[in-house]
């Protein structure tokens, strides 16, 4: 009972930050406005704002599958995600002021973004290898062992597949707040991390499990609510803009409240090691 009470009040707390504290929306939707000028200016240049202005489809696969539409896609997500990467490090920095201090601004969560702007981007790399290069390895064991039985080589990579991105999903949750806490670089806070969650296993499991609990209920809802958006996008295109902006709101909303969650878990974690090593040194 005790660890339930405990769960729902960081839980609830979580969510008292975010609604007290609107500044943590400021990245997420910076990001948005900045990714759209991006896309605007991706169908500007590769030639699609014609075909879609003209109405002329029949060279649609001419113009999509072009080099210089094919260039100007690289570079589009390649800005993107580094551009990205600097406005989710910068809500880092403003969810670690608002943790600790209670308050944060722009020009900190600015200057945090610029400091560890690279120490994000390295663990995003890391964590993509690590996440993905044993997969390949399995995927192509698999098919070296099985070259006449593909079907069985799928039936048995999926499973181990979907268990090692729960397993990896688990060692990394914390990644992140290690990061920004302990002023760790990439190597460092992903070692440190996986010495956390090892020595916090319960704690850790909890938090991942509330995290895949929200993840699961926002599926559901976008999903319900993409089809009224649809539904209204047939009647009037205005209603289906106003459902279309609902469902990002909703994201962004949950997206930050998750940040703001597994930082706080973190933060408790620690607090409760503390604590089991002081009754310890009062016992001895």
């Amino acid at each position: 009972m005790a660890k339930k009470k405990e769960v729902k009040s960081l839980f609830e707390l979580s969510w008292s930050i975010v609604k007290n504290n609107k500044i943590l929306f400021y990245p997420n939707l910076a990001a948005l406005a900045i990714n759209i000028i991006l896309f605007i200016t991706f169908i500007y240049l590769s030639g699609l704002s014609k075909m879609f202005l003209n109405n002329d489809f029949d060279i649609f696969s001419t113009t999509l599958f072009s080099w210089k539409t094919s260039l100007y896609f690289f570079a589009y997500i390649l800005i993107t995600i580094l551009i990205d990467n600097f406005f989710l490090t910068m809500k880092y920095g403003l969810i670690k002021n608002i943790v600790l201090k209670g308050k944060t601004s722009i020009k900190q969560g600015y200057k945090f973004a610029k400091k560890y702007y690279f120490t994000t981007l390295k663990i995003h790399v890391l964590s993509y290898l690590i996440t993905l290069v044993p997969l390949i390895l399995l995927a192509i064991l698999l098919l070296i062992l099985l070259p006449n039985s593909v079907l069985i080589a799928i039936t048995i990579f999926v499973p181990l597949m979907l268990a090692y991105f729960v397993y990896i999903g688990i060692r990394l949750l914390f990644v992140y707040p290690v990061m920004t806490f302990e002023k760790k670089g990439a190597y460092n806070s992903l070692k440190e991390d996986f010495h956390f969650v090892k020595t916090h296993l319960n704690h850790t499991f909890i938090t991942w499990l509330v995290i895949i609990g929200i993840t699961i209920l926002m599926a559901i809802v976008r999903a319900n609510l993409e089809y009224v958006t649809d539904v209204l996008y047939g009647q009037l295109f205005l209603l289906g803009l106003i459902g279309a902006v609902i469902i990002i709101g909703l994201e962004i909303i949950v997206s930050v409240w998750e940040h703001v969650y597994i930082f706080k878990s973190y933060l408790e974690g620690k607090k409760k090691k503390k604590k089991k090593k002081k009754k310890k040194k009062k016992k001895k």
